[in-house]
């Protein structure tokens, strides 16, 4: 349905004579309307999951466990750490802060996180300026200082479901404010689940959920009634909203330049992610577990993922980059072909695929092309999301590790676009001959989120880690985009989150979020009613859905 300006007005109109209200309510107040919520995510997350999976072509397939993870299983787990934290004042635990790296633990917290995620912890990391007591301290935000009345424009993605959800939620949470959430039109057929989901919020005039299209949506944008913006989405877009047009390398690279609109304006807006090979002694079977979760980092929601695998690092002269590049290739072309749902993609592909640089590694009866390539010289794509099932594989020179590390840092950081998130696969990380040289990633990669031996989107479903981009984009080079979402602790100045896991978790079966695990579906769908309400029931059924 089309909506006209003066619809717009009365959106924002009724927004601004409830956002004193909200602006009022208390942290009880805002946690117990938190709990509603996940009452209501409850009734209608079966909906959620499948109307997703029906959109994208996954339905009643392994790869529908994706729309149950990062759809209403992510909502509700962060959704439940956002409500602990508005309702206890205490303090950090000190036995969690790491004063050498001035850094704080936040995952695991319990028994049914540690077998969720087996294996993997996260921590945040803070500038060397901050002490202890300053990241105690300085949290909290609307529970911290008193915040103005105001009304936020969410410009919601169209990729994966939780993203509205939980761009909605943060801004809701640390600024008070009263929310109108535009759907992406890719994924507008959200609409009546979030109306659901946020009923109790909607009836009492705290959050509008609405469509619409490229103009209505630049009208919202500019329009005065609004006083902060999030687009999570293309820097393409961002640079729309603010400049008016899409800018040129000479004007990025200027110290300053006039806006069109000068409205507050956060944002997460993608990455060209990199996954760095450390080279070490790998066996076949090491191998071919990695190369499967590049191609889970890939393949994932069809490579339509702000943190979708692009380029892959490589350690040129290393005995198994070519064995690995090998069995990438092989993992894609056994990969079940995805819809490409949105648009334009399948158009890109298909002119890609016309390039004899590219090789096409999954059959020519496949509608969706898997495409590989080599960067051997500057790559276009080195610069700008490539958004489609196409993976990378950059070889980089080097002497020994140290030179390598120090290498693949300078390209990730300086040549590839974006610094959303980084990660890092290297065997014996903790040992002791490489935990130098794993601090080294972890200290030098200007990443918001830098994984070691995970795929970065590991960060996306910790609530408690910031995501975003590395701090410091300009606007006028805004790269991965200004400021965090997520954060469930409250953190006010982050500066990146580091996700550690072990080389392998196993070698009997994969990682239920790999492409490869049959499970996924099942899976993913009882975790999320377990994560919901943790009843004998829905545990058994947990350990079920793993096991057989």
């Amino acid at each position: 349905m089309s909506l006209t300006k003066l619809d717009i007005d009365r959106f924002i109109t009724t927004l601004r004579t409830k956002s004193k209200e909200y602006n009022s309510i208390s942290n009880v107040q805002l946690a117990s309307m938190l709990e509603e919520t996940i009452s209501n995510i409850k009734e209608v997350s079966f909906f959620w999951a499948t109307i997703c999976s029906d959109n994208k072509g996954t339905t009643k397939t392994p790869a529908e466990g994706e729309e149950w993870l990062g759809g209403p299983f992510a909502s509700v787990l962060a959704t439940q750490y956002y409500i602990k934290s508005l309702t206890n004042d205490d303090d950090l635990a000190e036995k969690k802060y790491n004063s050498e790296e001035n850094s704080y633990k936040v995952f695991p917290n319990n028994f049914t996180e540690r077998i969720t995620f087996p294996f993997i912890d996260a921590k945040v990391i803070f500038n060397k300026s901050m002490s202890f007591d300053d990241i105690n301290k300085y949290r909290g935000f609307s529970k911290r200082y008193d915040i103005d009345p105001s009304i936020t424009l969410v410009l919601g993605a169209g990729n994966f479901s939780s993203i509205p959800y939980l761009d909605v939620l943060y801004h809701l949470i640390t600024r008070k404010s009263v929310i109108l959430l535009k759907l992406n039109p890719v994924n507008e057929y959200l609409k009546p689940v979030f109306e659901k989901v946020f009923q109790n919020f909607i009836e009492r005039g705290y959050i509008i959920v609405t469509t619409g299209n490229i103009d209505e949506s630049k009208y919202m944008a500019t329009h005065p009634g609004i006083n902060h913006i999030h687009l999570t989405g293309s820097d393409k877009t961002f640079e729309d909203i603010v400049y008016g047009r899409e800018l040129s390398d000479k004007e990025r690279k200027s110290k300053s330049l006039s806006k069109i609109n000068n409205k507050p304006i956060t944002s997460e807006l993608g990455n060209v992610t990199p996954i760095i090979i450390h080279p070490g002694k790998w066996s076949t079977s090491d191998i071919k577990y990695q190369a499967r979760k590049i191609v889970t980092a890939k393949l994932n929601n069809n490579g339509f993922n702000c943190i979708a695998a692009q380029v892959v690092v490589l350690p040129d002269g290393w005995g198994q980059t070519d064995t690995l590049i090998k069995f990438v290739k092989h993992y894609m072309s056994k990969a079940k072909e995805r819809k490409a749902y949105y648009p334009e993609s399948i158009e890109r592909l298909e002119k890609l695929e016309k390039d004899k640089g590219y090789e096409r590694v999954n059959a020519l009866s496949c509608v969706t092309p898997h495409l590989t390539r080599e960067i051997k010289a500057y790559s276009k794509f080195e610069i700008d999301e490539v958004w489609s099932s196409t993976i990378y594989f950059k070889k980089i020179d080097y002497t020994n590790i140290e030179d390598f590390a120090k290498k693949a840092i300078v390209y990730c950081n300086d040549e590839l676009w974006g610094n959303l998130g980084v990660s890092v696969i290297i065997k014996d990380h903790n040992r002791k001959f490489n935990k130098h040289i794993t601090n080294l990633y972890i200290n030098k990669l200007n990443y918001g989120t830098v994984a070691i031996n995970e795929w970065a989107a590991i960060g996306y479903i910790i609530p408690q880690l910031p995501w975003g981009g590395f701090p410091g984009n300009r606007d006028n080079d805004i790269q991965s985009g200004q400021s965090v979402v997520h954060n469930s602790m409250l953190f006010e100045s982050p500066l990146k989150g580091v996700v550690n896991t072990k080389f392998r978790i196993s070698r009997i079966i994969d990682p239920p979020w790999f492409v490869t695990n049959k499970k996924a579906r099942r899976l993913f769908r009882n975790l999320t009613y377990y994560q919901i309400n943790n009843s004998n029931i829905n545990f058994l059924k947990l350990i079920i859905a793993a096991l057989v």
